[in-house]
Formats: C-alpha cells, sequence, structure tokens
C-alpha cells in the first residue's frame, strides 16, 4: 500500500493509518467525531509524528525492508524503531507475515522483524501489534508472535485482547497468550485481569502440558483465582515437564512456604523436578538447605550430583567430592552452620578429570545427545586439523565415545544428522552405548550424504522432545541457515521457553572462522548454561 493523504487529514500518513486509528482507538477518524474526542491532541501528535523528515525516513525503511540482504533489514528495522510510530510498526508487521522467501529464507528477515519489534515503546505503535494478534486470522504464527510480544512489553492494557486469545483455534497462540498473561503488570488481584481468571483456572485442567502450566504460573504470578494453592496444587501434575516448570515458579515466588517440600521432590520419579529442586534449594539462605542438598548426592543422575555438588561447594567453600565425606562434615559442623557468612567457593576435586570430553568440553553426563551437522558446508577443510569438518566431526566422536566407555558408569547417547531434515540414528530414541553402538553409530554418520542447509531450530526441538536426554552438544559449520527461527534472538527465546521444562545444558561446538556465525552459536550454548567452543 502507498503512502499518501488521508481522506480526512491534511497530514501524509503511514500505510493503514485510517483503519489503524479506528481499529485501535475505537474512533472514526472522519468528521467532527474525531475533533471532539479528548485524545485528539494525542492522535495528532501521532499524525505530525511522521510529518516531513520522519516521511522520508519511514520510505527509506519500506526500502530497505523490501529488499534482500539482511542488513538491509537490520536498517530498515532500527529506522522503524526510531520512528517508534503506528507506520514504522505495519512496516514491521508486514515482513513478519511474510512467508515465502526471498534473496534469504524468509525466517532471517522475520527474527530481525520481531527483535525491533520487541523494542517498540509508543503505546499506539504497540496497540497495533495488538490488533493485529486480534484481527490477522491467517496465521496463526503471526498471532502467537504478537501474543508473545505483548507479553513482552507487559501492559495491563493487553488483558483483555490476551484473555480473547485464550480461545484461539491455535494451541500455540493460547500457550503464548496464557505465558503473556503472567508477565503483564499488574498488582495483585488486578481488576483488570478478572476476565481472565475464570479461563485461565478452566485451562489449568486442559490436556496440554505447557497451557496448563502457563495458566496456573499465570494465576500464581497475578494472585488470580486462588493461585497460589492452585500452583502448588499442580506441583503433583502427572507431567514431569510441568512438575519442573512450576517448581521454578513456587521457588521464586513461595520460597518459605516451598523449603519444607523440596526434600521430597529430591524423590521424584523424573530426572527434571529432581534438578530443579537442587537448583531452588541453592538459592535458599538456609542452613537446612546444605543438609538437604547433601541428600540429592545419592542422586540417579550425573547431572543432578553435579548440580548439587556445585551448590554445596559454593555454600560452604568445603570441596569434598563423595557424599560420606560431607555427611561427615554436616555432622560435625551443621549445627553451627551459618549460611548468611561469605566464603571462598572451592575448586572441584579430581573427579571431573575422569569424565568424558567432546571436542574439549568436559560433561557430567549419562544421557547425552550428539546433533551432528551434515549440510553442505561440512565438506570444507579445518585449518587445525588435516580433515574436513565431517571427517574433524567423526574423529571427535569417536574418540569421545571412547573415553565414555572406559568410564566405570554406564551411558545412554543419542546421536543425530541434521541439515535440512533431522535424522536419527535411532528412532526408539537413546541407546546404551556399547561397542557394537559404537561402531553402528559412527557408520551411521560417516554414511551421511553432506548437502543442504542447517535446520538448527529443528535439531534442538527434536532432542527437546525427548524428556530423556539432559545433555546436548550441538556441532556446527555455523550459523543456522534455514527453519523457523534462524537468528540467536529467536532461537534463543524460544529454547528458554521450552527449557523451563525441559532443564537441557547445550554445549556448543562451532567448525567455523566466522566470529558473526561463532556469535550465534555462543549465544545457544548460554541460554542453557552450557559451554562454547570453535576451531578454525
Amino acid at each position: 500500500m502507498s503512502r499518501g493523504r488521508s481522506a480526512c487529514s491534511p497530514w501524509p500518513v503511514g500505510p493503514g493509518f485510517d483503519s489503524a486509528l479506528s481499529g485501535l482507538v475505537g474512533l472514526s477518524v472522519r468528521g467532527h467525531a474525531l475533533r471532539m474526542h479528548p485524545l485528539l491532541p494525542g492522535l495528532l501528535a501521532l499524525t505530525l509524528s511522521v510529518v516531513g523528515p520522519d516521511e522520508e525516513r519511514l520510505e527509506r525503511a519500506e526500502k530497505l525492508l523490501g529488499e534482500n540482504p539482511e542488513e538491509s533489514c537490520r536498517d530498515g528495522t532500527q529506522l522503524c524503531v526510531q520512528l517508534n510510530s503506528v507506520a514504522s510498526v505495519e512496516l514491521l508487521l508486514e515482513v513478519l507475515r511474510q512467508e515465502a522467501d526471498r534473496g534469504l529464507p524468509v525466517a532471517h528477515y522475520r527474527d530481525v522483524v520481531w527483535g525491533g519489534l520487541a523494542e517498540i515503546t509508543d503505546v499506539y505503535a504497540r496497540a497495533r501489534v495488538e490488533q493485529e494478534l486480534k484481527k490477522n486470522k491467517k496465521s496463526a504464527w503471526v498471532r502467537q508472535w504478537c501474543a508473545e510480544l505483548l507479553g513482552e512489553y507487559g501492559l495491563v492494557d493487553y488483558a483483555a485482547s490476551l484473555t480473547e486469545a485464550l480461545g484461539d483455534k491455535d494451541v500455540g497462540v493460547r500457550r503464548a497468550a496464557a505465558r503473556a498473561l503472567g508477565q503483564l503488570e499488574a498488582e495483585a488481584g488486578s481488576r483488570a485481569l478478572a476476565g481472565a481468571e475464570k479461563v485461565l483456572i478452566h485451562l489449568t485442567q486442559d490436556k496440554d502440558a505447557t497451557l496448563r502450566a502457563n495458566a496456573v504460573e499465570a494465576l500464581a504470578r497475578r494472585a488470580l483465582g486462588d493461585g497460589q494453592a492452585k500452583l502448588f496444587l499442580a506441583l503433583n501434575d502427572a507431567d514431569g515437564g510441568v512438575r519442573c516448570a512450576l517448581l521454578a515458579v513456587a521457588g521464586e515466588l513461595f520460597p518459605d512456604e516451598l523449603a519444607p517440600r523440596l526434600a521430597g521432590f529430591l524423590k521424584d520419579s523424573d530426572w527434571r523436578p529432581r534438578l530443579q529442586a537442587v537448583e531452588v534449594l541453592a538459592g535458599l539462605d538456609s542452613a537446612e538447605s546444605v543438609g538437604v542438598l547433601i541428600e540429592a548426592l545419592s542422586d540417579a543422575r550425573p547431572v543432578v550430583v553435579s548440580r548439587a555438588l556445585a551448590a554445596l561447594r559454593a555454600r560452604t567453600g568445603e570441596k569434598h567430592s563423595r557424599k560420606e565425606a560431607w555427611e561427615a562434615w554436616w555432622k560435625e559442623h551443621g549445627a553451627g552452620f551459618d549460611p548468611k557468612k561469605k566464603r571462598t567457593a572451592a575448586n572441584g576435586g579430581d573427579e571431573r578429570s575422569s569424565a568424558a570430553t567432546f571436542n574439549g568440553i568436559v560433561f557430567e553426563s549419562d544421557h547425552a545427545a550428539f546433533l551432528i551437522d551434515v549440510s553442505g558446508a561440512m565438506e570444507e577443510r579445518m585449518k587445525t586439523r588435516s580433515a574436513t569438518k565431517a571427517e574433524a566431526a567423526h574423529q571427535e566422536l569417536a574418540d569421545t565415545f571412547t573415553r565414555l566407555l572406559a568410564l566405570p558408569t554406564k551411558s545412554s547417547v543419542s546421536v543425530l544428522a541434521y541439515s535440512d531434515e533431522v535424522t536419527p540414528f535411532s528412532k526408539k530414541g537413546a541407546s546404551e552405548l556399547t561397542e557394537k553402538t559404537k561402531e553402528k553409530a559412527l557408520a551411521f554418520v560417516a554414511d551421511q550424504r553432506l548437502s543442504g542447509h542447517k535446520d538448527i531450530w529443528l535439531a534442538l526441538e527434536t532432542v527437546l522432545d525427548d524428556p530423556s536426554i539432559d545433555t546436548v552438544f550441538l556441532l556446527s559449520s555455523g550459523e543456522p541457515d534455514i527453519g523457523l527461527y534462524v537468528h540467536w534472538n529467536r532461537v534463543t527465546w524460544h529454547l528458554k521457553e521450552r527449557n523451563r521444562f525441559r532443564k537441557l545444558v547445550v554445549h556448543a561446538v562451532a567448525y567455523s572462522d566466522s566470529e558473526f556465525f561463532r556469535g550465534q552459536l555462543q549465544k545457544i550454548a548460554e541460554a542453557t548454561g552450557g559451554e562454547f567452543a570453535w576451531f578454525e
């Protein structure tokens, strides 16, 4: 749509300006009705914001956003953010709605403009995003992304629209709306959220685990519908991921009430709530929590033990490794232990030296997944090794398996090859690592045809769907090329959202000279507390 003069305004305005004003503010922009409205001064200021130089900048932004280079999209997005207007948001939403690739896969442009939309601060411009959630009937993805943005904005003004979105036909939109309602800045029991309360209470019984967890969290955060009681009741949910996510919420909102129950969660049948209980305990400022953390050292999962051990060392300044040593120390010093006394964190013991490594990254896991890049870029040769990237990855995987097999404990591993698609070594999921499975897994990787591009988000989604995995090694020749999300801002945003239910640690390894590509992968690792390594 070209810009010009509105039929009822002497000023040049942005695309969709008339409909934006009438739809967002509930006014007619024709005749005396607009002139009589008390919001007239603000609306006139909004209109004047795109006069003269700003109109030229808007035209420049529109041109840049339509060009294929990603850098042009970035520059156009920043111009729109600076303009901070309804018209500039409309330009960004046009890109967000795009589905066809142009120059680059369309996700590159969508991720950039979503980041720009998150920076918008003008109330009317943000309301244009709210309108998109309400009016876009063609794309559930766009509605979901707009609901996410309203949560980022955090204004209670969006409560009614988000409540309406709780009834959306798409579960992704419903999940995002429930999550966003819990992020709105409102006083406890705010009347503005009264309409959401009844719907959220109903959704606490939904068959979708993520949706019911988000509904419970929203009630608890906004003190609606006896939210605290519902939160503690939901800690008994049948889904281990829900118990994990809501345990973190309870630890944040009601640590004193939760503290006496944490020892019970260390006996949960699912490792995820047990790990989350350890993390909550690590943040409690009480002597009792130290004694409970010692109990976690007998957990069957190495990741739980490792996290409990790190917390104990940080809290006490001691460097014991074995549970028996901690119990003896606690028996002697527990009675007089002062949790408020500052101590120097102890260095780890020798146990990490015997752990397995992958590309130099040490890990403590007996349920790890290896995501191996098999895109066309893996045919390139390494500078630091006399091999192609694919050959180096294969050798590193073989060496890691050898080190794992030398350990006294058994390990289960999952190997997935990814490019445009994700191909698992075993459709049954993780397999116990033996000499036989080692050879078969290595042969599986060696037989992969190197072609296509990297859909890293799809690879991460695949392991996120496997609740047995606690550690991931993501090896890549560079940044994500294709997929629903490709930029670190969107990959990490959604990885964190999903990881509330999963507790994955993602370590990233880049075989790349590009600092930009490496930075993308490093952000992915940092989002989960993982480590990052790169090789030329």
